[in-house]
């Protein structure tokens, strides 16, 4: 375990999530006195220089060595407004802070986080932000690499990422939105997912009861678009496992959607499929004939042993058939989704679902690194996986190969907390097969409304680069019984337009 004693700041979340990089167990502590009784500690300061000017300061023992590494704050731009040179002067503390803490730790450890000092989860919207303020992607490399310690090949994986979004979805529009709509259900909760959704057996008739109330949130907001000539360039229907609805409760769900005026010009329209037992020719049928024209059908592996350890209820050849029911209906544009670090998997486990994956090609392959989250089965039952960082490292190389040799392009990427080994989430893609709406909520750069139990509504002030989070009420019970406040919501988001 690291103490860490803050003096001068209360910077708790940026210390404990960077020390965490290098020591699962951390404590934040202001007393002072704590820390003699400690072998392991690190002191956080900020304080004045000789000049008067702000200096971060992080000095730390471990296992009895000791280092010390200290930043002068960076002065903001005097040409700024008042109120943007405070923020701007907050947040080179915090990465005078955070640099210095990162060096002294490591230092220590000996542990090289190959992300460097960043924590977020969108890493690439940084670099977007520095050729913004126009630097170029050699300067953008050194201050990823010297001032951010990010491994070399994760700086060009972001300057990489960033030029497809430059190519893709630039220039941006203040006056546009993307659609994401929830379908909260799942035949069985997955042992690693911990996201809202449920038991789609629990209980008669509830999935109808929550599309009526899901459709009254949409169509309010429909009218205000249209009304405000509102552009929408995407809509993405998720969860849960959407295509648990049938084929009527599609049709009610779209019939609402095509009310939007733009409808036929919108530029991809995605439903997530998820498992392979949840869907039929006719549901594809009914969703091809509404211009859907990417499907993400979502295997996570194709081993038959993983399936049944992580709750899946599906073979490896429903994979295969499912995938064939979506190419003989017509679709052009098909993402799968695996997740390196599932328990029990190994290098040969990876080799055997790359090899199946290598037979069907599809256009997207979205690649994750398992992720302990709060409320999953696996949070509970770690000792479940072995998997340990170097492990994690050959199987993500082994995929990286696989893209190459397949002509795969990295598109975009994110991160979560509490990812095994601390790496990353990469969405991978033919040319010309893109992703639009995982590009536009992965950069946030353009406003998302989010329908639905649990969805959230991230509304883009380009001017500022400001972002606001407007979350749906959770609960599916709470969301159905207070449907009201959604629509208010909405409303509020939209009057702004």
């Amino acid at each position: 375990m690291i103490q860490v004693s803050l003096r001068g700041h209360k910077n708790i979340y940026d210390t404990r999530e960077l020390t965490k990089l290098f020591d699962s167990e951390v404590e934040i502590s202001e007393d002072p006195a704590q820390l003699a009784q400690e072998k392991n500690f690190v002191i956080s300061r900020l304080e004045k220089d000789a000049s008067g000017n702000d200096r971060a300061v992080v000095q730390g023992k471990i296992h009895g060595k000791i280092a010390e590494h200290q930043r002068t704050v960076k002065i903001p731009d005097k040409r700024l407004g008042s109120r943007e040179q405070a923020l701007a002067y907050d947040k080179h503390q915090r990465e005078a802070l955070r640099s210095c803490l990162f060096l002294v730790l490591r230092e220590l450890t000996g542990k090289m986080p190959v992300w460097g000092i960043f924590t977020g989860i969108r890493p690439v919207k940084i670099v977007q932000n520095m050729l913004e303020a126009s630097m170029s992607y050699e300067e953008i490399f050194q201050v990823l690499t010297e001032e951010k310690f990010l491994e070399k090949d994760k700086a060009r994986l972001l300057i990489d990422i960033a030029k497809e979004e430059r190519r893709l979805i630039y220039p941006l529009e203040q006056r546009a939105v993307n659609i994401y709509i929830s379908i909260p259900f799942c035949p069985s909760r997955c042992y690693y997912c911990s996201f809202p959704s449920n038991d789609l057996y629990r209980k008669d008739g509830e999935v109808q009861q929550y599309l009526t109330k899901l459709i009254k949130e949409l169509q309010a907001s429909i009218k205000i678009i249209n009304q405000k000539n509102i552009k929408v360039n995407t809509l993405y229907v998720g969860g849960g496992t959407p295509s648990i609805l049938n084929r009527h409760q599609f049709e009610e769900l779209f019939d609402v959607l095509q009310e939007l005026e733009g409808y036929s010009r919108l530029k991809e329209i995605t439903v997530e499929a998820g498992r392979p037992d949840t869907f039929s020719v006719e549901v594809l049928q009914c969703l091809k004939d509404y211009g859907v024209q990417r499907i993400s059908l979502n295997p996570q592996t194709m081993n038959e042993e993983t399936l049944v350890a992580i709750g899946r209820k599906h073979s490896p050849e429903q994979i295969h058939q499912a995938y064939d029911m979506i190419r003989r209906v017509g679709f052009e544009s098909v993402n799968m989704d695996l997740i390196i670090g599932l328990p029990g998997e190994t290098s040969h486990s990876l080799d055997h679902t790359l090899q199946e994956i290598a037979k069907l090609q599809p256009e997207n392959l979205t690649v994750h690194t398992l992720a302990i989250k709060t409320n999953s089965y696996f949070k509970e039952h770690q000792d479940l996986l072995t998997l340990g960082e170097e492990g994690v490292l050959k199987m993500l190389d082994k995929v990286e190969d696989f893209t190459k040799e397949h002509d795969y392009t990295p598109y975009y990427m994110y991160r979560q907390k509490n990812m095994l080994g601390n790496f990353e989430n990469v969405g991978y893609s033919k040319k010309g097969r893109e992703s639009l709406y995982n590009m536009k909520i992965m950069s946030e750069k353009e406003t998302i409304l989010g329908f639905g139990a649990g969805a959230v509504s991230k509304v883009v002030n380009l001017k500022t680069d400001e972002v606001q989070r407007v979350p749906n009420i959770k609960g599916l019970g709470h969301y159905m019984d207070r449907i009201e406040e959604a629509l208010e919501k909405k409303e509020e988001i939209l009057e702004k337009f």
